[in-house]
């Protein structure tokens, strides 16, 4: 019976472990029995104990064993306040067939603790252990070798044990419960009956610009423009002004062009601090926005092109030359502005991309946003360079 053998670091589990070793003893007990009497008789040759009546007792003896399970793992979690049962084992009970019954259905752990539920929403060990924040049971659950069988089952309402660890931000071993869960094999993109994600009921429930759940989520693939209600996670991080939240949003690449209700874009509706967090999170060229998306500058709202600039446009097609691509946005975050706000870059040794090896840097416009970014970024560059000339022996030192 060793796959009844469950490695929970807890006393009563530890207890269980010993009534199960028991249990299991009682097949090699019942077939030395019958094999004494059988040699005993001197009627039934010697092959016959391979034969039924071994059989017999030893899958009696297996769903004995199996019962004792059962009762015990379930009096245990509802000693530490768990409220489960199992149907299946309620069941046989009220028909006298118990033996059958639980032989035929639970005669695995991951059976067992398939069948173990909360009766009011239909919560299983894990759901509980995480709204408990019991790392002992869960860990003790998610070690074993049939996780794979339970770590993504549902409760009535369709959330699984990750749902529930992403709405534990609160509790100091949130981020524990989550990354084992996350490691166990949790699917981050299954949906509830609302069709929300674990990353969605995360960002619905957050109160503070932490994102270090959400960064767990996020490396484990969740999307980054998942929407809640037809807005963006980054719209709602705008509303909540989480700048951090954002950023990490951005650096996943999430979306600056994704639509509100009111046809905004993020960018759009963000303050300036979360504006600028997303900026900085800019690590890989985000696509140009259509122009037919804005006829007018991002910023101060002027058109995007002068008049002089369009009949300059109108007059090289009428000759068969192709206008300069990419006028009105920014090389950095793709956006559009008018040639006011769009000034050449003095900080092209900052950018952290190049969206074509055939681009000429040092000619690239920046808005003033990302302009400010890029110096700020290559102040730094230059100060660490200097420190570490510094730290070499290089150079004077200031």
């Amino acid at each position: 019976m060793d796959e009844l053998r469950v490695s929970i670091p807890d006393d009563d589990l530890a207890r269980y472990a010993c009534t199960s070793s028991r249990g299991s003893s009682s097949p090699r007990s019942a077939a030395s029995s019958s094999s004494d009497d059988d040699s005993d008789s001197d009627v039934t040759p010697t092959h016959s104990l391979l034969g039924p009546p071994a059989l017999s007792h030893a899958f009696s003896a297996r769903a004995h064993a199996d019962e004792v399970f059962q009762k015990n793992i379930v009096g245990i979690l509802n000693r530490r306040g768990y409220n489960v049962r199992d149907s299946v084992l309620f069941a046989a009970e009220s028909s006298d067939t118990s033996t059958s019954s639980i032989t035929s259905t639970g005669s695995s752990i991951s059976s067992v603790l398939l069948g173990l539920r909360e009766p009011v929403h239909g919560q299983g060990p894990l759901h509980i252990a995480v709204r408990k924040g019991d790392c002992q049971v869960l860990d003790a659950v998610l070690e074993n070798g049939f996780v794979d069988d339970i770590v993504n089952v549902q409760d009535n309402n369709g959330n699984t044990a990750l749902h529930f660890a992403a709405g534990a931000w609160r509790r100091p071993q949130g981020l524990q419960m989550l990354s084992s869960l996350l490691a166990a094999g949790a699917d981050v993109a299954v949906r509830n009956k609302r069709g929300l994600t674990p990353v969605a009921v995360l960002m619905l429930t957050l109160k503070i610009d932490n994102p270090a759940l959400l960064l767990k989520l996020l490396e484990y693939g969740a999307d980054p423009d998942t929407e809640v209600d037809g807005v963006s996670l980054l719209h709602i991080a705008a509303r909540r002004d989480f700048g951090v939240i954002a950023g990490v949003l951005v650096a996943f690449r999430g979306s600056l062009t994704a639509l509100n209700h009111d046809g905004l874009m993020c960018y759009e509706v963000a303050s300036k601090r979360v504006k600028r967090f997303m900026v900085r999170s800019l690590h890989s060229a985000p696509p140009y926005l259509p122009p037919a998306q804005r006829s007018k500058c991002m910023l101060c709202s002027a058109p995007l092109l002068s008049a002089t600039k369009v009949v300059a446009n109108f007059v090289k097609r009428a000759l068969g030359l192709k206008p300069a691509r990419h006028q009105c946005h920014c090389y950095h975050c793709g956006l559009v502005f008018c040639a006011q706000c769009l000034k050449r870059t003095q900080a092209a040794a900052a950018l952290p991309f190049a969206r074509s090896p055939d681009d000429k840097l040092a000619k690239v416009k920046t808005c003033r946003l990302c302009e400010a970014t890029l110096q700020e970024r290559r102040q730094k560059q230059h100060s660490q360079r200097a420190f570490d000339a510094h730290l070499l022996g290089f150079g004077s030192a200031p």
